[in-house]
């Protein structure tokens, strides 16, 4: 489903078509389906559809795109800078400044993270830093089902137990 400010088609006599996209569209909102349930749903600025390719690129220009993901464990939902999807597979890839939010208020921040549609999991290769209340975890390389509740990160593996922040509401005693 596209909800769209802006199209605008290339013609076929365009001589650059391995460059240039099928279809560029501006302030968008799809949402993708498979057998009648949502695998994500999606906001971005800008999107370039490239069929023949097989994949399309959506980009920030003044807002983050912002995607959720969806599975039977839950959803997440991210923001990124720049993000590709696979046509074929419907996989995604998310790049720049990526940050991920669970239902339940674990939060994953990353340069790069990818969502694989046929297993409904979320994995990396990058430096990961994921945070659970007061536990800030960190490593490289990372996988995860889509609701971030089971995470298994592979490398150089670091926790630290933050304090807790100070009650709201309450002053400081002079």
């Amino acid at each position: 489903m596209f909800a769209v400010a802006s199209i605008a088609r290339s013609g076929e006599l365009n001589r650059d078509a391995a460059v240039s996209p099928n279809v560029s569209l501006e302030q968008v909102h799809m949402i993708e389906t498979r057998d009648g349930s949502k695998l994500w749903e999606v906001r971005a600025d800008q999107v370039e559809v490239n069929e023949r390719q097989g994949f399309t690129v959506l980009t920030r220009v003044a807002r983050p795109i912002q995607i959720a993901f969806y599975s039977g464990q839950g959803q997440v939902t991210c923001v990124a800078d720049r993000a590709t999807l696979d046509l074929t597979t419907k996989d995604v890839r998310l790049e720049g400044s990526v940050m991920a939010r669970s239902e339940q208020g674990m939060e994953l921040k990353t340069e790069q993270l990818r969502w694989i549609a046929a297993s409904r999991r979320l994995e990396t290769d990058q430096t990961v830093t994921i945070t659970r209340g007061n536990l800030v975890t960190r490593g490289r390389g990372m996988e995860a089902e889509t609701d971030l509740e089971r995470v298994r990160i592979f490398q150089n593996i670091t926790s630290q137990l933050q304090p807790a922040p100070a009650p709201a509401g309450r002053s400081r005693p002079r």
